[in-house]
């Protein structure tokens, strides 16, 4: 049994132009539903999507009380929708049912001034401060960082002959990445200074909330609030220490930013956590969906190897194949229609990343893993104003990560003594909990 689902909104608060939700219920098809928790659509939830995209493919899901699209147009455009609004504050508190909302405060102050909750005009300028950080110089800084980082992860585990992909490297490399960038200072040679334990801690709790529904909804709804309140002070306690004596870090350039242009420093900590979070939990999922694509389709594997050149379409593929992140959300801001489907203001409507990279009218031969495709115009990390902010440092992860375990592990293999644990409970993200391999 798949566990109850909290809608996003409950059903009193989406009638239709005015009407009781039940009669604007009756005008919507409700013919079909889909059972995207169970644990074998978790998994694997491609051949579902396949069956809604054929069936339904802007699908009214009663159960959840949203709308879903399945087809790269639709998605495409959707994303570039300027009816559709990226502010989700009301999601939030919806999501905390009967719960109070006080609940989630420190959670909805750090959200509520974050860049990917924001609409034009607010949006264009956040993106544009947020640019600041990645400047040309600082990002052909990062290349050795990440080298050296992903160096120092294999050499833990090199001598073992096994390793869990997981726990052992797409967790901890990110976010250690992320730590330096930001210049979190280290206790000793490889940073097990608490501080940037607490950023792996912290970042999981807020998305964790953010990437809801669960039926431990209270149980995140307090982790994700406490985290955003350590962040939120921790980031400031970071501003402070680099207003005085400013480095060439990504805090310090952001810090030096918004003081040059006289800005609220209260949107700083929301800016460094979706930077956090854009460069660690795309990476986190995609390096275990990659090297499980790649251990599942060996002849890819083998061309891999043998013309290292392929590595960046290599990743490309991975990114469409078995997309991190499955949907994004938005709100209708007036009433709209999509697929002929008319859609009221105020309506979720959940855009299937995931699916959308598998449409066979966009990918021929969709559910082919080829790390030649091309073109390869994937959605993984969103066309339009909400391009993913972390998609330059992913990439760049990715392809040292895999250049790196594949040349130094050319042997790379499943452990057939223990099975990988898809990540579970979750319609958002799309990645494993656990992925053991030996080498």
């Amino acid at each position: 049994m798949h566990p109850p689902i909290t809608p996003l909104i409950p059903p009193e608060h989406l009638g239709l132009n005015g009407e009781d939700n039940q009669s604007g219920l009756a005008k919507r098809n409700q013919s079909l539903t889909y059972d995207l928790f169970a644990p074998e659509i978790i998994a694997n939830p491609y051949p579902l999507y396949k069956r809604i995209r054929e069936e339904d493919p802007v699908h009214y899901e009663a159960s959840l009380d949203y709308w879903i699209l399945t087809r790269y147009q639709d998605v495409e455009a959707a994303l570039r929708d300027e009816r559709l609004s990226s502010e989700r504050r009301t999601l939030f508190i919806q999501q905390l049912g009967n719960l109070d909302v006080s609940l989630i405060q420190n959670f909805l102050q750090l959200t509520g001034n974050s860049m990917i909750e924001k609409d034009p005009p607010d949006h264009s300028r956040m993106r544009k401060l947020a640019n600041q950080g990645f400047t040309t110089r600082a990002l052909e800084s990062w290349r050795s960082i990440i080298q050296k980082t992903t160096d120092t992860l294999l050499d833990r585990v090199q001598h073992q002959g096994y390793m869990d992909i997981v726990s052992d490297l797409s967790v901890p490399l990110p976010s250690l990445i992320i730590a330096k960038i930001f210049g979190v200072p280290e206790s000793d040679a490889f940073g097990e200074r608490s501080d940037r334990a607490n950023l792996i801690k912290w970042a999981t709790d807020i998305s964790s909330f953010w990437g809801a529904p669960s039926k431990n909804i209270e149980e995140l709804a307090r982790k994700a609030d406490t985290s955003a309140a350590q962040f939120t002070a921790f980031i400031n306690q970071l501003v402070t220490e680099r207003r005085q004596k400013p480095g060439t870090d990504m805090i310090s350039l952001l810090t030096m930013a918004y003081t040059e242009q006289n800005l609220d420093f209260a949107e700083l900590p929301s800016l460094c956590i979706l930077i956090l979070n854009a460069g660690r939990s795309t990476t986190t999922d995609l390096i275990p969906n990659g090297v499980s694509a790649l251990l599942n389709h060996p002849q890819q594997l083998q061309k891999l190897k043998d013309n290292p050149a392929l590595i960046s379409s290599a990743i490309e593929e991975i990114i469409r194949y078995d997309s991190s992140v499955s949907f994004v959300f938005r709100i209708a801001k007036e009433d709209i229609e999509i697929g002929g489907q008319k859609i009221p203001a105020g309506s979720v409507i959940a855009l299937g990343l995931g699916a959308a990279n598998h449409d066979p009218a966009k990918f021929p031969l969709a559910d082919n893993f080829d790390i030649e495709r091309s073109p390869n115009e994937h959605l993984g990390f969103g066309p339009g104003i909400h391009f993913c902010l972390g998609a330059v440092l992913a990439r760049m992860e990715l392809n040292i990560c895999f250049s790196t375990l594949l040349k130094r592990f050319p042997n790379l293999q499943f452990d057939s003594t223990r099975p990988p644990l898809p990540r579970r409970n979750t319609l958002v993200f799309k990645g494993f909990d656990a992925l053991p391999v030996r080498f």
